[in-house]
This record gives C-alpha cells, structure tokens and sequence, in this order.
C-alpha cells in the first residue's frame, strides 16, 4: 500500500470515528477574515476616493480648458474679453460654459468667470469652486497673472479652488 493511500484512509477513519463534519467556519477564523477585510479597507477606501477627486478635477481642467478656446475665440473675433458677471452666470457669447444646476459639472459646483482691472491692465480668471462649492480664492486679484492653472492651496490649505488664469492682458481687451 502506497503512502498516499495510508494517509488518505487514516483521515476517513479519523473523520468517522470523530463524526464530525464541516459545518462552516470558527469564530476565530470568522475574526481574522475581518479583521484582514477591515485593514484592506482602510488603506483602499481613502485611495479611491483620491482618485475619484483627481478624477473630478481633471474633468474640470477640460471644461476650464474648453472656456478659455472659446474666451479666445471671442476675443480674437470681437478683439475684447466679456464683461465680468456674477458666479454661475454665463458669459455673453461663451457656449462652454456649464452651470452647477445641470448636474454636468463636477461634483455639481460652480465656475466663476472673472474680468479684474489690475492698475492699468486686466487679468482673466475662470474659478472653479470646487468639492465644497465655496469660493476661498476672493483675494486673488493680483495673484496669478501668469496664464496657466493655479490651485489655492498655495495661499490657504483648507481652499479646494482651481484657477485657470489667461494671464495679464493690456486694458484694449478689457470691456
């Protein structure tokens, strides 16, 4: 008789002297699974909800990025930006821009185009709120007037702003 066959008939007599069946799991088995289960979580929860935020963010990069092809547009054909108005308030002659009760904008926020006199020029600014659909960045008239995007949280840990300045532009642009 080989080995394996020993061992195999060992067990079978053990399992029918002991008559014991598998009925599931054990308490101690039942608390390390979750124990296991509960400390993935805590390091694959907090990951995934920072890549949904930079998900977020990244979708309004490209809707950013699309008001400004058109702000330029607008002032290539009529040789001005628009008019500053009011936050979720369209520009006059801008398509692109979507507003928060639309539930196309991410996380449902808000963006506010800004026309800032800036002493004798101006500066163009599209805002978007953010995850808490508040405005941190009020003070940034004379910050930013470089063009690109721009995050808050240079000047305040707690803003989640972002800020696509088109740069400084001479005062014939500005209406």
């Amino acid at each position: 008789m080989s080995l394996f066959n020993r061992l195999t008939s060992i067990y079978l007599l053990k399992a029918v002297i002991n008559n014991k069946s598998d009925r599931g799991f054990t308490l101690l088995e039942l608390l390390i699974s979750g124990i296991i289960v509960g400390v993935l979580s805590t390091v694959a929860v907090p990951a995934y909800i920072a890549t949904v935020d930079k998900f977020h963010y990244g979708e309004a990069k490209l809707q950013m990025g699309c008001l400004r092809r058109e702000l330029e547009a607008f002032r290539m054909e009529k040789g001005y930006f628009p008019k500053d108005v009011n936050r979720n308030t369209v520009p006059v002659g801008i398509e692109c821009f979507l507003r928060s009760n639309t539930n196309l904008t991410p996380y449902n926020s808000t963006y506010d185009y800004e026309n800032w006199s800036v002493g004798e020029d101006c500066v163009i600014k599209i805002i978007f709120l953010g995850k808490d659909q508040e405005k941190q960045s009020n003070n940034t008239r004379n910050l930013h007037q470089e063009p690109g995007f721009y995050n808050d949280r240079e000047r305040r840990i707690d803003s989640d702003d972002l800020i696509l300045s088109l740069g400084l532009q001479p005062s014939e642009v500005c209406d």
